[in-house]
């Protein structure tokens, strides 16, 4: 069971790696788009900015599973390594740290849903056929990773105690 779900874990990390370049490139062409075409032809190219800030948003928000899957995110970890010899007490401080960063995220999640329902049908005036709902359903998606991928990351460092605790 666990080398499915460690297989399911790579396959969704290699998904969200796609879908990161892929908005990461629109969003470049996008910015080189509206520089070019501000700077130097003239024109106004309104759409390049809320496609730049979309694609912004689809980049940190589908990223920062991959982040916590390669626990790469940034933390203090300055208590920890005065402790670092007492398995049990670094156990502790992980299981509290996890504790903020859940609530921290289901309020998230909580908040993309409720944001994705209300804004579904409202459209972003310079890109008709983007509507707000379908950034906050980014959101939402990226939402649901982070707490998935956190969930992975609690019970790797619980089962690692464990196994050593017997």
């Amino acid at each position: 069971m666990e080398k499915k779900l460690a297989a399911a874990d790579k396959k969704l990390v290699q998904i969200l790696e796609n879908a990161c370049a892929v908005c990461l490139s629109i969003l470049v062409i996008a910015v080189a788009y509206q520089v070019v075409a501000r700077e130097i032809l003239h024109v106004a190219a309104t759409w390049t900015t809320e496609v730049g800030r979309a694609m912004f948003l689809a980049v940190v928000f589908l990223g920062t599973p991959i982040l916590i899957f390669e626990e790469g995110q940034m933390c203090v970890s300055m208590v920890k390594e005065l402790f670092h010899k007492q398995k049990l007490t670094t156990l502790l401080f992980n299981i509290i740290g996890d504790i903020f960063i859940y609530f921290g995220l289901i309020t998230l999640t909580y908040g993309a849903l409720n944001r994705t329902l209300s804004e579904w049908k409202t459209m972003i005036p310079t890109v008709e056929w983007i509507t707000y709902g379908y950034l906050y359903l980014v959101m939402f998606i990226g939402c649901l990773c982070m707490v998935y991928m956190q969930v992975r990351r609690t019970k790797k460092y619980v089962l690692a105690f464990l196994e050593k605790e017997v």
